[in-house]
């Protein structure tokens, strides 16, 4: 009786560490690692074509291009294809002009990411925004552009979301190749914007070529086979850049402003700043101005309040001398009153 106490006891203490979190680590430890938080993220994607796209003839065919047939577009492994993917830091503004490109209503490429970022265990959220966004029939009916990477961003805070996608797939041209088969060649470019920080933390380029026996098919396995090589490779990228801001902190840049003291003002501030964060680097752009750059465990929101409390009740830090903080181009502000 004594024994069957002893593991019925053990085995309540395990179920009541489960039930308070004590489960599958993101990081890949297993069970009985206490659980890292799933990350969030939203999308902002289209899907264009070039305007007067029309079938041209190519005077040459390489044997290497994939083809695609009506049940292969569908197939969402990505293992036939033999595009040559890339990723690359390298960011563009690029725009989409409705004066060149035609916005397709189509769904493919949110269903492509939220699919594969579903099976890294992010929480996707604003579905059904990301598919009005995707289906909408010009720019004009997004809600949000796309290209302005401002505007992204600032949907994706008023989502709460702690990643937002945003980019396009674009249809640039279609040919007749050997076979009587069409060839379509596209372009994807999408980048992830890491919110608290506003930071480009990923970024995805590549061009895809698909040949089947109609335009219609050649377009949507391309389309379908872009978006599953980006999501793949970004939600692996995000997931890993995810994990280590959990365990080692993000990048943030601090900034003080309208400084007359270093010594009544910067020294304390500083000293505050460097009980909460790592100091990386810091600048002097201006005379009164001092901006830091930091790594800091917790959310952009979190470092504010943080060096705030740090600060406490120093002379010359009250409510009356001194702001912040504030988030001014992704920066955290503090300026001095007086």
């Amino acid at each position: 009786m004594k024994k069957i106490s002893i593991f019925a006891l053990a085995f309540f203490a395990i179920f009541a560490l489960a039930s308070f979190g004590f489960a599958y680590d993101l990081t890949g430890n297993g069970y009985g690692a206490v659980q890292k938080a799933r990350p969030s993220i939203a999308f902002v994607l289209t899907t264009w074509e070039k305007k007067g796209a029309e079938v041209t003839t190519e005077v040459t065919h390489s044997e290497s291009e994939e083809t695609v047939s009506e049940s292969s577009a569908e197939d969402e492994s990505g293992k036939s294809t033999k595009a040559r993917a890339k990723t690359t830091a390298v960011t563009t503004e690029a725009t989409y002009s409705e004066d060149i490109w035609t916005k397709i209503p189509d769904a493919q490429i949110v269903d492509k990411f939220q699919q594969q970022f579903v099976k890294q265990q992010f929480n996707v959220k604003s579905s059904d925004m990301a598919r009005n966004i995707a289906l909408a029939p010009s720019l004009a009916k997004t809600g949000v552009n796309p290209s302005d990477r401002a505007a992204v961003k600032k949907y994706a805070e008023k989502e709460g979301v702690n990643f937002v996608a945003r980019g396009e797939v674009a249809v640039t041209s279609y040919m007749k190749v050997k076979g009587n088969k069409i060839k379509a060649s596209l372009q994807i470019g999408v980048e992830v914007i890491d919110v608290n920080s506003g930071e480009v933390i990923a970024a995805f380029s590549n061009g895809v070529h698909t040949v089947a026996t109609s335009k219609e098919v050649a377009r949507n396995g391309g389309i379908n086979k872009a978006a599953v090589i980006a999501a793949r490779t970004l939600s692996e990228q995000v997931m890993e850049a995810w994990i280590n801001a959990a365990d080692n902190g993000s990048q943030f840049v601090v900034e003080l402003r309208k400084m007359k003291s270093a010594r009544s003002q910067k020294i304390p501030f500083e000293k505050a700043l460097k009980g909460v964060v790592t100091i990386n680097s810091q600048t002097q752009p201006a005379k009164d101005v001092v901006t830091y750059s930091v790594t800091f465990k917790g959310s952009k929101g979190d470092l504010g309040t943080a060096i705030l409390e740090a600060i406490g009740d120093k002379p010359g830090f009250d409510e009356k001398s001194f702001d912040g903080p504030h988030d001014i181009d992704g920066k955290v502000v503090f300026e001095f009153l007086k």
